[in-house]
C-alpha cells in the first residue's frame, strides 16, 4: 500500500477520521476535574489488596491536572469550549500550588509542570500573561538556588540532569521563554554542556563520561547496579540533554562548548547503537561492566519502543542533533533505528502499554515527529539529493503505513466501559488500570490521536517530551 494508491487514501483519511473522533470522546470523558479525579484508580481486580486505590497525582504531567490541561490546551479539533475545559483544570492546579505544592523539580512535577501547562495555554489563546511572568520568575529563582555544580568523580543521581526530575527539563521551558529568561537558560546549557565534555574517574578505578551516575535507573534498584550506571534514554539519560542542547542551537542559542558538547553525546549514543537480527538500538543504561566490556559484547535483547528509553526517543535526539550541526551521519543513524521498527512486525514490540511514556500512543506520535524530518537536507551535496530522494520518499510512504497500523492498533483498544476509554499499565497487571493524565494516561492518548487525526499539527503539547 502506497500513499500514491487512491483505496490506501481513503482508508488513512477513514483511519483518522476515526482517530479523530475518538480523540473527542476521550476529551469529552476528561471534560469534568472532580470526575476524572475520582476516576483515576488502580479498579480492585487489578489491586494487590482487593480494594480501588486513587492514582491521582496532582501537580504532575504523568497524572494531574497540568497535563490533562494540555489535552484541551494542546489539541487542534473544533471544540469551542477547550480553553473553558483547560482552564478548570489550571484552576486545580494554581491552588494546589498555593497550598504548598512547590516543591522544586523538574518539567514534569511541580511548579515546573503547572509552568509548561500554562505556557501551552498561552500559546494557544493569548491569555495567561501574568501567570506566566510568575512561573517565569519561579524558574529562574529554581537555576540561581539549584542548578548543581559539575564534579570532579560521578553524579550523585541522574536526578539533576535529566529530562523528568531535573535541569533539562527546566531547560526546555527556559528555551520556550528564552526572550525573558536568558541567564537562567545559559547556565542550563552551560552546565550540561561540561557534564557532556571529558570524562570523570569512577570510585572502582576506571574512567567513565561525566554522566555516569552512582544511583540506579529506579529508585529502590541501587543493589542491582553497585557500581552505578550510565544512563542512555532521552526521558533519564543522554539522549535528554543532547535533544535540549541541539533545539537551542537551532533556535540560534549557541554557546562557547555547546557544538563540541553535541557532537560528544551524539557520539557517545553512535558508539552505544547495537544491533540484533532485526537492526540498530540502544541500550537503556549500562552497568560499570557493560560500560567496560564495550558495546560489541553487549547482549541484552531491545526494550519495546518508547519515548523514554531507546527507540524512537533516542532517535529523535540524533535527528535533531544532525539537524542542528548538519551531520548527516546522525540522522542515518536515525533513520536505521526506525527501519528496524518497520522491520520488526507489531506484535513483537513488546509493547504493552497505550500512554505516551512507552505505549502506542507515544509510538504513534514520536514517529510522526521522526517523519517530518525523514528528507534530503540542504547541506547534502545535489548528486545526494538526486539519489536519495527516491529513498527517503519511499521510507516515508514506510513510515506512514506503520503509523497507520500503530494507530489502528491503539484505535481497537477502545473500551467504551472503560471510565476513560483505555486501561493502562500501572500495576504488573497489564492493562488494568484507570489512568487519566498526559504522560501515562488517556490525555496523552487522545492529543497522539488528535495529531495523528490532523496530520500532526500541534499547538506545543510535546514541548516537555523534548520532541521539538
Amino acid at each position: 500500500m502506497t500513499t500514491a494508491d487512491p483505496t490506501a487514501t481513503r482508508a488513512r483519511t477513514a483511519l483518522r477520521d476515526r482517530a479523530g473522533a475518538v480523540s473527542a470522546e476521550l476529551l469529552d470523558r476528561l471534560a469534568d476535574p472532580a470526575a476524572t479525579m475520582a476516576a483515576t484508580r488502580i479498579p480492585a481486580e487489578a489491586a494487590d489488596d482487593g480494594r480501588p486505590e486513587g492514582i491521582w497525582a496532582e501537580l504532575t504531567l504523568g497524572s494531574g491536572s497540568p497535563g490533562l490541561s494540555l489535552a484541551f490546551s494542546g489539541g487542534t479539533g473544533p471544540a469551542t469550549d477547550r480553553p473553558a475545559r483547560a482552564h478548570r483544570y489550571l484552576a486545580v492546579a494554581t491552588r494546589a500550588a498555593a497550598d504548598g505544592g512547590t516543591v522544586p523539580s523538574g518539567i514534569f512535577k511541580g511548579p515546573g509542570a503547572l509552568a509548561c501547562a500554562v505556557l501551552v495555554a498561552h500559546r494557544a489563546t493569548g491569555g495567561y500573561v501574568s501567570a506566566l511572568q510568575r512561573l517565569d520568575a519561579y524558574q529562574r529563582d529554581l537555576v540561581r538556588t539549584a542548578l548543581p555544580d559539575v564534579p570532579d568523580g560521578p553524579l550523585t543521581t541522574i536526578g539533576h540532569y535529566e529530562v523528568v526530575r531535573g535541569m533539562t527539563g527546566v531547560g526546555r521551558y527556559l528555551l520556550a521563554r528564552a526572550d525573558t529568561c536568558t541567564d537562567e537558560l545559559t547556565a542550563v546549557l552551560g552546565y550540561l554542556t561540561r557534564l557532556a565534555l571529558g570524562d570523570v574517574a569512577h570510585p572502582q578505578g576506571h574512567r567513565v563520561p561525566r554522566w555516569w551516575a552512582l544511583d540506579a535507573p529506579r529508585i529502590g534498584a541501587e543493589a542491582t547496579l553497585p557500581g552505578g550506571h550510565l544512563n542512555l534514554g532521552l526521558s533519564h539519560g543522554v539522549a535528554g540533554p543532547l535533544a535540549l542542547l541541539s533545539l537551542a542551537w537551532q533556535q540560534g542559542v549557541r554557546l562557547p562548548g555547546q557544538r563540541d558538547a553535541i557532537a560528544s553525546a551524539a557520539d557517545l549514543l553512535t558508539r552505544w547503537a547495537v544491533r540484533d537480527a532485526h537492526g540498530v538500538y540502544w541500550p537503556g543504561h549500562l552497568s560499570l561492566a557493560q560500560w567496560l566490556a564495550g558495546p560489541e559484547a553487549y547482549a541484552e535483547p531491545a526494550g519495546w519502543p518508547s519515548w523514554c528509553y531507546g527507540a524512537p526517543g533516542v532517535s529523535r535526539a540524533l535527528q535533531l542533533a544532525g539537524r542542528a550541526l548538519g551531520r548527516p551521519d546522525w540522522t542515518a543513524l536515525a533513520t536505521a533505528s526506525v527501519e528496524r521498527l518497520l522491520a520488526l512486525p507489531l506484535d513483537q514490540w513488546g509493547v504493552t502499554d497505550h500512554a505516551l511514556c512507552h505505549g502506542w500512543a507515544g509510538a504513534l506520535h514520536q514517529l510522526g515527529r521522526l517523519a517530518e524530518d525523514f528528507t534530503v537536507g540542504d547541506h547534502e551535496a545535489p548528486a545526494a539529493r538526486r539519489t536519495g530522494g527516491h529513498a527517503h520518499r519511499a521510507l516515508t510512504d514506510r513510515l506512514a503505513v506503520r503509523r497507520d497500523e500503530v494507530a489502528t492498533r491503539l484505535l481497537d483498544a477502545f473500551r467504551p466501559d472503560a471510565p476513560f476509554g483505555y486501561r493502562f499499565t500501572m500495576t504488573r497487571v497489564p492493562f488494568a488500570s484507570d489512568v487519566s493524565g498526559y504522560l501515562d494516561g488517556a490525555a496523552g492518548v487522545a492529543l497522539a490521536l488528535d495529531a495523528y487525526a490532523t496530520g500532526g499539527a500541534t499547538t506545543g503539547w510535546d514541548l516537555p517530551l523534548l520532541l521539538s
